[in-house]
């Protein structure tokens, strides 16, 4: 049987960071349907970010075996995702404390946390861990491609003031995402599929959309009501620093020899 051409990635192979870092821009060209409003712009996003995955799948091959294949069983799967429950649960708890018990689902809300488990994977984790974990030099390359990613998932999100979000609050959820950023990059790490941390963070969002009362329809941060102290910032900032503690337990130094066994194989190596 012919052997499949092996593609030459050349800025790959020179500058593993770069390459890396421009792969956030490619997957924002999935973000020009979020100007169509509610649902409908929400799941063309979600749709064009799986095509998107699915050319980068090609692109790599048969090279890398793809984003969406898991390299663990489903029970390993199971734990490592577990860790978002640290978020999940932390946030409704706040929530229910600083601003009553508050339970508004809707369609809008449903698509909307989709498209950011989707997207934000996509632009954040799914195209750009692989590529360190295969052109990275030296034996920290995980490590390095978390940081990378998450160092631009957090900030990325002060963006939302530009759309009406409040600043302090947006300012904690840009310190917050880049704390789960690292889970979500050591759940990747840990499966070889960015399919559980899509599911994972599509949960998380959904969660907060409908127990948030200052989370408008489009789901952005545009006020405080009821969440007024010190000690409500004092606790977002207590659970960011426990999911950041959960995310370096993923990546942790004993876990390196497994993690980079499972990108060999997913690289074929």
């Amino acid at each position: 049987m012919e052997k499949k051409k092996v593609r030459k990635h050349s800025l790959c192979e020179k500058n593993a960071v770069i390459a890396m870092i421009l792969t956030v821009p490619l997957g924002f060209l999935t973000q020009i349907a979020a100007q169509l409003p509610g649902a409908a712009g929400a799941l063309i996003v979600s749709a064009l970010s799986i095509v998107l995955l699915i050319i980068y799948n090609k692109w790599f091959s048969p090279e890398f075996d793809g984003v969406f294949k898991a390299r663990v069983p489903v029970k390993e799967i199971l734990v490592v995702s577990s860790t978002m429950v640290i978020l999940i649960v932390g946030c409704v708890i706040i929530n229910a404390v600083y601003s009553g018990i508050v339970f508004r689902p809707s369609l809008t809300f449903l698509c909307l946390a989709l498209m950011a488990g989707i997207s934000e994977e996509t632009i954040f984790r799914a195209m750009l861990i692989p590529i360190g974990m295969r052109y990275l030099k030296g034996c920290n390359r995980a490590v390095t491609a978390v940081i990378i990613s998450s160092a631009i998932f957090g900030p990325i999100h002060m963006m939302n003031i530009i759309v009406g979000a409040d600043p302090l609050m947006t300012i904690l959820q840009a310190f917050m995402a880049t704390c789960g950023g690292v889970v979500l990059a050591g759940i990747y790490l840990r499966t070889g599929s960015v399919i559980p941390g899509m599911i994972a963070h599509a949960i998380y969002d959904f969660i907060n959309f409908v127990t948030d009362p200052s989370i408008n329809e489009s789901g952005v941060v545009v006020s405080d009501v009821g969440n007024t102290g010190i000690s409500y910032y004092a606790l977002l900032i207590v659970l960011s620093v426990a999911l950041l503690a959960a995310g370096i337990c993923l990546i942790r130094k004993a876990k390196q020899e497994e993690i980079g066994k499972i990108w060999q194989t997913k690289w074929n190596i």
